[in-house]
């Protein structure tokens, strides 16, 4: 199994499954209160040093470095 690591390592394309989260629960709240739940498929749309655009249960969202560092992810094949 892939070890889990922070959303914001993952390149642009990069299907990945939510593992976990590295977050209080206030960050943990708003993270599954944007459908960013353990066990939930997303696809990269965009990275890099700025905010992180995905797709996540037919919805696009960005995420700022600091909150999509807290998602701890695995890649899909």
């Amino acid at each position: 199994m892939t070890q889990a690591q922070p959303l914001t390592s993952f390149a642009a394309g990069s299907r990945v499954k939510v593992v976990n989260f590295d977050s209080c629960n206030h960050a943990r709240c708003r993270l599954c209160a944007l459908g960013l739940t353990p066990g939930v498929m997303l696809e990269i749309d965009s990275g890099g040093p700025g905010p992180l655009r995905i797709r996540v249960r037919g919805s696009s969202l960005v995420l700022g470095q600091g909150l999509a560092s807290q998602v701890l992810a695995s890649r899909v094949e």
